[in-house]
């Protein structure tokens, strides 16, 4: 028999032809009986379904057979898509906007040190909380998205050799996953940044200044927005994921 065979958790049974080239124009059970069962001398399999150039039986109402055989159709591409769209991400939104953060961060505690002596609460609340928050943002901009990057990088364009670089899609899907958990950490981090400072605005009588106030929901905003699009981030690092566990079940079972 020519073709390929795929079942998912013992639900479906799958083949292509490679005669499917051409359409197969058959409509009747009897028809796609005689497609998929080319090369047996009976027809043992009924209650067969044609999607595309696909004939299958499926056993189960929710099984996810479609979305494997789209895969299928595109399994040429879809990593580069995924790698594209993720890059994309980092260049445009991700990486800009952390940077942006360090900035602002620095700016505000310089403000704030300086008010020191007139503030000395702010000072003290502000400093255990930024110095902190400043760290993360740092290690998560210098190292995290930067590696990140430098895995996307088409072959013969990274700036590490060869030998200490692993393009991410050469990697597993458990790689790609502790990467999309260790953002997913950020987020959560960019959010416990942004109650604290939310929690410190609505205190009575605690800024020297309106200009203090406004800095810090400027900055408690700006936070936010970075955070959105390291959300974003996450959730293509999911699919990615998502898609690369659905690819390795349609491996292994064909």
């Amino acid at each position: 028999m020519n073709g390929i065979t795929v079942s998912i958790n013992g639900d479906t049974f799958i083949r292509e032809s490679k005669k499917m080239q051409i359409m197969f124009s058959g409509s009747t059970p009897t028809s796609r009986q005689r497609k998929f069962c080319e090369g047996f001398l009976f027809f043992p399999i009924r209650h067969l379904r044609k999607y595309g150039n696909f004939i299958f039986r499926q056993y189960g109402r929710h099984t996810g057979v479609k979305a494997l055989l789209d895969m299928q159709l595109g399994i040429a591409g879809y990593d580069g898509s995924h790698e594209e769209n993720i890059k994309r991400c980092i260049t445009d939104y991700a990486a800009p906007q952390a940077a942006l953060i360090m900035g602002k961060v620095e700016d505000f505690y310089a403000r704030v040190q300086a008010g020191a002596t007139t503030s000395p609460d702010l000072f003290v609340d502000f400093s255990n909380v930024v110095i902190h928050f400043y760290r993360e943002v740092s290690v998560y901009h210098n190292v995290i998205l930067r590696n990140l990057k430098q895995e996307l990088q088409p072959a013969g364009k990274s700036d590490k050799s060869d030998k200490e670089t692993t393009l991410l899609s050469e990697t597993g899907q458990d790689h790609i996953n502790k990467v999309y958990k260790v953002v997913k950490e950020f987020v959560l981090q960019c959010k416990t940044m942004v109650a604290v400072l939310e929690e410190m605005a609505q205190r009575d009588n605690y800024f020297p200044d309106e200009a203090y106030f406004r800095h810090l929901v400027e900055l408690t905003e700006d936070i936010k927005r970075m955070a959105r699009h390291q959300q974003h981030l996450s959730q293509l690092l999911k699919k990615w994921v998502s898609d690369k566990n659905l690819h390795v079940l349609q491996t292994y079972y064909n």
